[in-house]
């Protein structure tokens, strides 16, 4: 990190020819007359010391270049403006080269207080000093020189990103949100990509304010940029574990849609996951998917042949199925039923064996009949329309549904019909 700027560190490899050494004072009285010079004026100790801290520095022999700044310092004279500013610089390259940030900021507050410094130096100073002050957690002390910095001209993306984590950081989100929107616009008009950690940034911090809905924006933004099967893994990961309605935790028949997503944008890791989705479907009734997604965890690799937790779960499932009867027979007591709820279980298992038509044409029959959640029935008739490549369909259904959690969740389909590019990656395994 460069806290002198290029001008000054030229004046300071300069220093032996550019100052000016006090004449002794026999020969201030004979010149007493004559015009001041125009260059600083410093003492030979001054000189002396200053230039053997400086090539001290140089060389990264700090401790003679420490033992040269305490004599530069006792031999300044009183209200020497030149001397003070000159010594200023070389502690703040002392500081830097040991990488004492106290020492540094300390440094930095000295050159800052000199009415020697140019004014085009200024904004970076007051940068650099923000963020020594931020990495001392003192952010309003860091808000403070980073606005100092802009009242200076600093003109860096930097800058509004260190403000909105400091915004954010302090509660006020908003004002967080709106430094970030100007980063990344900066960054979009100048052609450049937004790096993938500001995302992750906000997704997170705006979960924990326990603003969802705006984190699920960010998210989706992330993967507007970034559609990699381990950021869709990560995004949705986050959601499912974070995501509740008034303390509520997310409920499986709403989990099962965000593992379906997984599962459609190949982010499903390794048998961890297809083990927590087998386990989901299992629970909620839906075999046929069971059945479907050990069979293709095992033909993808994801499920190695020594995972024999599987077999049972699987075993069950088919035990299950047999004990439903066929499809055939589950959509004749969907079309008899007095309400819609055997109309969605048949839909449930077209979904699961991928036949799309016939689930769409199901679920469609359940919100006639009534007695169904309509959110429930719409997410799956967009995941089934979005599965038989019908886009505008799927958006409209996906959109039918707003409310909580599972508008979360239709976003996120609705984001995948948008874009369904995925960028081949390895999603990172974790704790779920």
């Amino acid at each position: 990190m460069t806290f002198v700027s290029k001008a000054a560190l030229a004046a300071m490899l300069g220093l032996g020819a550019t100052l000016v050494v006090a004449p002794p004072a026999d020969a201030q009285k004979r010149k007493k007359e004559e015009a001041a010079p125009a260059g600083p004026q410093v003492s030979e100790a001054f000189r002396t010391a200053i230039l053997a801290a400086d090539a001290a520095v140089k060389a990264k022999d700090f401790a003679t270049a420490d033992a040269q700044l305490a004599a530069a310092q006792a031999a300044m004279t009183a209200g020497n403006q030149d001397e003070a500013y000159f010594l200023a610089q070389i502690k703040v390259q002392a500081a830097q080269g040991k990488n004492d940030r106290p020492a540094l900021a300390a440094a930095i507050d000295e050159l800052l207080a000199s009415p020697k410094l140019k004014p085009e130096e200024r904004g970076g100073l007051y940068f650099n000093r923000g963020i020594l002050a931020l990495d001392a957690k003192q952010g309003d002390a860091a808000k403070q020189f980073f606005q100092r910095a802009q009242q200076a001209g600093y003109n860096d993306p930097d800058l509004d990103l260190r403000l909105a984590q400091i915004e954010i950081q302090g509660g006020n989100i908003d004002a967080g949100i709106q430094n970030m929107d100007k980063v990344i616009a900066a960054k979009k008009a100048a052609g450049q990509p937004v790096p993938s950690q500001w995302y992750d940034y906000m997704v997170s911090q705006l979960y924990k304010a326990k603003r969802s809905a705006q984190a699920g924006q960010w998210a989706r933004r992330q993967l507007t940029d970034y559609p990699t099967q381990a950021n869709w893994r990560k995004v949705l990961i986050l959601f499912r574990d974070r995501a509740d309605n008034n303390g509520a935790t997310l409920g499986n028949q709403a989990r099962v849609d965000v593992l379906r997503l997984m599962r459609d944008t190949k982010s499903l890791a390794d048998q961890n996951d297809y083990r927590e989705y087998a386990q989901v479907t299992q629970d909620i009734g839906l075999p046929y998917e069971t059945v479907t997604l050990i069979d293709e965890g095992r033909a993808q690799g994801k499920i190695p042949a020594s995972a024999t937790v599987f077999n049972g779960i699987k075993t069950t499932a088919q035990t299950q199925i047999k004990a439903d009867g066929s499809v055939a027979a589950l959509e004749t007591r969907a079309k008899s039923g007095a309400n819609g709820r055997a109309a969605a279980a048949a839909g449930n298992v077209y979904l699961a064996t991928g036949n799309n038509g016939k689930a769409i044409e199901l679920y469609q029959l359940a919100l006639q009949k009534g007695g169904v959640d309509a959110d429930e029935v719409n997410t799956r008739i967009g995941i089934a329309q979005a599965r038989s490549g019908n886009a505008a369909e799927a958006k409209a259904s996906l959109a039918k549904v707003t409310n909580g959690p599972r508008g979360e969740i239709a976003t996120f389909w609705t984001l995948f019909v948008d874009q369904p590019r995925i960028v081949a990656s390895t999603p990172v395994v974790g704790n779920n």
